[in-house]
């Protein structure tokens, strides 16, 4: 198993289309906002493979500005 804390960036005006759409992501979680307003999020997947194609699929969506993660741990 993969996980990953990470900052998402994201565009204010697209901030409650872009918490439903990250609701509906297999992995990923919406966990608090942060001061500034960006959302920090739990990635969870079945390897680092599979972590790194949820994170690039999320930087792809409509809104968001960038993926920053903290940590990357694995377990194995």
């Amino acid at each position: 198993m993969a996980i990953s804390g990470a900052v998402m960036k994201v565009d204010k005006k697209h901030r409650e289309e872009l918490r439903n759409k990250i609701a509906k992501i297999s992995g990923v979680s919406w966990q608090q906002d942060s001061p500034e307003g960006d959302f920090i999020l739990l990635i969870e997947a079945v390897d680092i493979n599979a972590l790194h194609k949820i994170c690039m699929n999320l930087e792809q969506i409509d809104g968001v500005l960038g993926l920053y993660p903290s940590y990357v741990t694995t377990d194995d």
